[in-house]
């Protein structure tokens, strides 16, 4: 009937209410029927003709116009586009999104596609969206899965996210507020850390539980000598993994620029600090300490050499939260990724409950990973009230399946290499309580951003 005019749902009435005076000789069996007619009529012209089972939402703009969702009988409040469906248009709510999003596919041209279809639902929000990109490949690796023509003597990488995010941008007026940050081109200023930055990604990094027992005591020592010898921390952590290094620390002595410290000099206040900060380390037993030392070492080089991230200055992704920028954010090993994705988190929870609540961030997860990140990340995002979206392959390795499989309502996956499929082609697969649903959908294609007026 919800789908009926009012005519006919006036000729309805009265054929209803000419069937209960025909069956007056039974007891209030026409008087139920007289006030069952007359409460459908009602409600029908209450609200009942514009109410709508959308595929997905009621959008906004028709709830504006009186239409209600009929599952929640909540006017049309979505302002989410997701796509092109055959029923038409596919919005969400943003309440939709914060419940959890995952990308599924392996192709980054539909990567690319579904992250900018993002971008653009945030900017329709006025909200800020930073994007942490996967781990770039170069062409022709990427030519070898049959995604690229790098051409003959190809070796770069693929372009950063950036410029598409601009073009999406553009029309909002915010192109010009993209920022960007590569951490495999040593950009100035780098991402700044904390120490329980680094810690986070070693243990995402699954390098077993005595690489995360030494990490946590020799960390505080060499953070303290580095500002003893204003020395990067970074830098003197590598350096004291190594074995000999490792070994004369836990004799009690150490070396830097010629000054040779050691903890047998009773007077020497170095020597009594030496002692106070080298005897957690040896309080480990040999073997774990042994263990923990060869899987940081296989770390120990890129550690060094991470000039993009510092403990001491650089960007700070609170400030782009609080600021709802967008920043494209492009990691270049998973040691890099993981250290972003924990200081997202960390960004996240260092706030009053729903402070990110005007931000998407999206993270592009590699299956190297633990999973761990990923659930700590999502539950961040939940209590900033940020919506928190994740990036997998079109197949996660097993652990990474288990960890995210229920952490996410709403599920993107490619359909891109299908038989006569277009580039956008996309299933979408709703979990949400009151919305379940199953889509074929089209995502729009990226716009072209219009050259600058000189």
């Amino acid at each position: 009937m919800n789908d009926d005019t009012p005519k006919e749902v006036a000729w309805h009435f009265g054929i209803a209410t000419a069937l209960s005076f025909s069956l007056i000789a039974a007891p209030f069996v026409p008087e139920a029927i007289l006030v069952y007619a007359g409460y459908r009529f009602l409600r029908h012209f209450t609200y009942g003709w514009r109410t709508w089972r959308a595929p997905g939402r009621v959008p906004y703009h028709l709830g504006r116009r009186g239409y209600r969702d009929e599952t929640t009988r909540r006017r049309g409040d979505a302002t989410w586009p997701v796509g092109l469906a055959t029923p038409g248009q596919v919005w969400l709510r943003r309440e939709d999104l914060v419940q959890g999003v995952a990308i599924e596919g392996d192709d980054p041209r539909w990567q690319a596609l579904a992250i900018g279809n993002l971008v653009f639902g945030a900017c329709i929000n006025r909200m800020g969206a930073i994007i942490v990109e996967g781990i770039p490949k170069s062409l022709p690796e990427l030519a070898g899965r049959g995604v690229l023509d790098p051409g003959p003597g190809a070796v770069r990488k693929p372009e950063m996210l950036t410029r598409q995010i601009a073009s999406v941008a553009q029309p909002f007026g915010r192109d010009q507020e993209v920022y960007s940050i590569d951490l495999d081109a040593v950009p100035r200023p780098p991402l700044r850390i904390e120490d329980s930055t680094l810690a986070a990604a070693i243990a995402d990094l699954r390098l077993g539980p005595e690489a995360e027992a030494l990490h946590a005591v020799l960390m505080p020592f060499v953070k303290e000598i580095a500002t003893r010898f204003k020395k990067n921390p970074l830098e003197l952590y590598a350096s004291f993994v190594d074995e000999v290094a490792l070994e004369h620390l836990v004799e009690g002595k150490y070396e830097i620029d010629g000054h040779e410290v050691n903890a047998k000099e009773v007077e020497s206040p170095e020597g009594a600090a030496l002692r106070a900060a080298v005897q957690p380390i040896r309080d480990l037993p040999d073997d774990k300490r042994e263990a923990g030392r060869k899987a940081l070492a296989a770390h120990a080089t890129e550690i060094a050499s991470l000039k993009s991230v510092s403990l001491t200055e650089g960007f700070e992704l609170r400030s782009a939260i609080s600021a709802r920028g967008i920043v494209c954010i492009r990691p270049s090993s998973p040691l890099t990724t993981a250290l972003v994705i924990a200081r997202c988190t960390e960004a996240l929870i260092e706030g009053k409950p729903g402070h990110g609540s005007d931000n998407l961030i999206h993270v592009a997860y590699p299956g190297e990973l633990s999973g761990k990140s990923a659930r700590r990340f999502r539950a961040a995002a939940v209590k900033a009230g940020a919506i928190g979206t994740l990036s997998l392959p079109a197949r996660p390795p097993g652990h990474l399946y288990k960890a995210v499989r229920k952490i996410t309502a709403l599920r993107f996956q490619s359909r891109a290499g299908a038989k006569n499929a277009s580039e956008g082609a996309s299933k979408i697969i709703s979990a949400l309580k009151d919305c379940p649903f199953v889509l074929d959908v089209e995502l729009p294609s990226m716009p072209q951003r219009s050259p600058q007026k000189t």
